[in-house]
């Protein structure tokens, strides 16, 4: 069941060759804006139907997540006999997203060149995981190799021997939304011009900017700084210390600012956890008062990133982690609530989704697939007053849109019988 289309672009039709989750995640955004985004998927189906949280034969919970909203088609791009049909859609599309690797790109003559010649206001929304040039560019590319390369997976991933991937996968996640913002500022563009344009985004790119103010270098504070961490590291690897170690030896270092932020975190209280997020002087000058927690860096000689720092830092910590386990999660809320310092219940997914401060708000969207019946899932993480935008249907079932979007496109039944006999449309088993 679908609802009335009233999205900002709900005149834009988007043809979309991409698997698994960073340009699906664009996909999904756009169509929840309106669009109209046809999902190309191979004779298998998109990998992800199958091997991320199965749910049917063909269904995933993945790839519904990713994919609502969509219609399918379902067409073999390696068969000659296809290319008639990517020609028609490119011609009636206003944006085309490619997330293939690049010599499959050129290979299945889906490249902006060839695209563009079809159809010159075009917008191109081309994924390189990697980028496209480099050691890696010729790499396929995934949330887990991204973390590790851009720097951010040494300040987010868990501690252990080696490091523990995080999940989401954020990158993936983020690339999604900032691919869709270039498209959108791709059809002003072309709204003001006439000119479409090819647009470029990776993984790589995404997950460097993720890390923000933790990734960066300043030469009136740093040179110095990563030298003696660097040296140090060495010395780490060299005695084959674990990843935990190595992590705690950065925060020691380059992150040593930030440690012992005892205002700023997740607490065990006596029948829980909560999150306390005080982090302006202001606010960390009320967590004091309300805790009585003394914090050391406040003492007179104090010395930041020395041995000795680390130790009362370390000991800091450990005092706040007590204090807190002597009130209930309740307890102190309200006390928090009462100083105005932000805090709430650190809640995991199950008691997420009965949260009332998601469900009043309604971040939660509940859908309906026509095999396996209700779902609920994230809402579009944005309200626009005047062109009002969220998901209007569930994923597509696979090949369950081909022929009628190949009417559409302006073919005949007998075009579309011969079409399904040679093999360039249509599901085959994997």
């Amino acid at each position: 069941m679908t609802t009335p289309n009233t999205g900002p672009l709900s005149d834009i039709k988007v043809v979309e060759f991409a698997q698994v989750i960073a340009i699906p995640m664009c996909g999904l955004i756009l169509a929840d804006m309106g669009a109209s985004v046809v999902k190309v998927e191979p004779p298998t189906g998109d990998s992800s139907r199958h091997n991320l949280q199965p749910i049917l034969p063909g269904e995933s919970k993945s790839f519904t997540v990713f994919n609502r909203g969509k219609r399918s088609i379902c067409l073999d791009l390696t068969n000659p006999d296809s290319r008639p049909v990517v020609e028609r859609l490119v011609q009636g599309a206003d944006v085309v997203l490619v997330a293939f690797k690049p010599a499959d790109v050129e290979r299945y003559g889906i490249d902006y060149p060839t695209l563009s010649a079809l159809n010159p206001t075009l917008v191109y929304l081309e994924h390189v995981p990697l980028g496209p040039k480099g050691p890696y560019s010729d790499t396929g590319g995934y949330d887990v190799i991204v973390q590790g390369l851009s720097g951010i997976g040494a300040i987010t991933a868990a501690p252990g021997d080696a490091p523990r991937n995080i999940n989401p996968a954020y990158a993936d996640h983020a690339t999604g939304f900032v691919s869709a913002l270039a498209v959108v500022a791709a059809l002003r563009h072309r709204d003001r011009t006439g000119q479409g344009q090819r647009v470029e985004t990776s993984l790589l790119s995404t997950s460097f900017a993720l890390g923000a103010n933790l990734l960066n270098w300043f030469g009136a504070t740093d040179p110095d700084v990563w030298s003696d961490f660097e040296e140090r590291l060495a010395e780490a690897r060299r005695q084959d210390q674990p990843f935990s170690q190595q992590q705690e030896l950065y925060q020691r270092t380059i992150r040593a600012g930030g440690f012992g932020n005892v205002s700023f975190r997740h607490y065990r209280t006596s029948d829980g956890i909560i999150s306390v997020g005080a982090l302006s002087p202001g606010l960390v000058k009320r967590f004091m008062a309300v805790t009585g927690l003394d914090d050391p860096r406040q003492s007179a000689g104090f010395e930041l990133g020395t041995p000795e720092a680390f130790r009362r830092l370390s000991e800091f910590v450990a005092s706040a982690e007590a204090l807190f386990r002597t009130r209930t999660s309740a307890e102190w809320i309200a006390i928090f609530r009462t100083a105005g310092i932000p805090s709430g219940p650190f809640l995991f997914p199950s008691e997420a989704f009965a949260e009332p401060q998601l469900i009043e708000n309604g971040y939660i969207v509940e859908l309906d697939h026509p095999l396996f019946g209700p779902y609920k899932t994230f809402d579009t993480p944005f309200r626009m007053d005047a062109t009002p935008v969220g998901p209007r249907a569930p994923s597509p079932v696979l090949d369950f849109d081909t022929d009628a979007l190949l009417v559409e496109a302006g073919f005949a039944p007998e075009e579309i019988a011969r079409l399904r006999s040679t093999g360039a449309i249509g599901v085959r088993e994997s």
